[in-house]
């Protein structure tokens, strides 16, 4: 670690070298980033098959496994509407992902959240409609969601309120922004 100039003056004991807390600063952002991009692309598998799909999703998701068939009668009007929700969570979860502003990753987090966590609750208390091996999976996935989603909510409070730095800044190689 190289040495600072100041560090040990007595206005600037203990705290950070200025390199050491710009670093500090971007970790929340960058697992915020990935957290978002994760439950995105996590929403994109089930949105776009349930909605341009609905009776391939109905039988064959995922992988032929039927889960979905396991949990009642065929209705195409209803699975079309879960894919576009879940569309639609794509995007907001996508858009926190690119552009982490606090408030957005609040909220795109709490609806990824309040989506998975009653259908995680229905899952584990229908898990006999599948057979275990497929239970325990669908349930194991089910709950990293929601941990995933618990996890960029609350990481989402270290970002700075009303702002947040430019993509270069945060070390992910992209452009800055101009001011």
């Amino acid at each position: 670690m190289p040495v600072l100039k100041g560090v040990n003056e007595p206005q600037n004991r203990g705290k950070m070298p200025t390199h050491e807390a710009d670093a500090h600063r971007k970790r929340p952002t960058l697992w915020v980033r990935i957290g978002s991009a994760v439950l995105a692309v996590q929403m994109l598998a089930l949105g776009v098959p349930a909605s341009v799909a609905p009776l391939w999703f109905f039988d064959w998701f995922p992988f032929g496994a039927g889960w979905v068939a396991a949990g009642g009668p065929y209705n195409g009007h209803l699975l079309s509407d879960l894919g576009y929700a879940y569309l639609a969570l794509a995007v907001v979860l996508g858009w926190a992902a690119v552009r982490p502003v606090r408030e957005l990753c609040l909220a795109a987090a709490a609806a990824a959240v309040v989506a998975n966590t009653p259908h995680l609750l229905f899952h584990l208390a229908h898990a006999e409609a599948l057979p275990i091996v497929d239970s325990v999976a669908e349930n194991a996935l089910l709950a990293f969601t929601v941990v995933v989603g618990l996890a960029v909510f609350f990481g989402a409070y270290r970002i700075p309120a009303g702002g947040v730095a430019s993509p270069a800044q945060q070390g992910v190689g992209l452009p800055r922004e101009r001011a």
